[in-house]
């Protein structure tokens, strides 16, 4: 990330800190949750920011996923 977009990564994990684990892995963030999340901290976000959330979500989301397979499928190899 880009040093003048590092607060869009701050962000990011601020709002992944407080979603709680789904029982297939992680729950994407949302509309809810950021709107809440902005009326707490006070941070106003523009448009263009929050599709970059979004896509950083939905990777993480994605990755996550793609690593719990993987350890799935090695401990029945196992």
């Amino acid at each position: 990330m880009p040093d003048n977009g590092a607060f869009i990564w701050d962000w990011f994990w601020e709002l992944r800190q407080s979603q709680p684990p789904g029982f297939s892995g992680p729950v994407p963030i949302s509309n809810v949750e950021l709107a809440a999340w902005c009326q707490l901290t006070g941070n106003i976000i523009a448009r263009e920011e929050v599709r970059i959330l979004r896509a950083v979500d939905i990777r993480f989301c994605s990755e996550v996923e793609k690593e719990s397979e993987a350890i799935r499928t090695r401990e029945i190899d196992n």
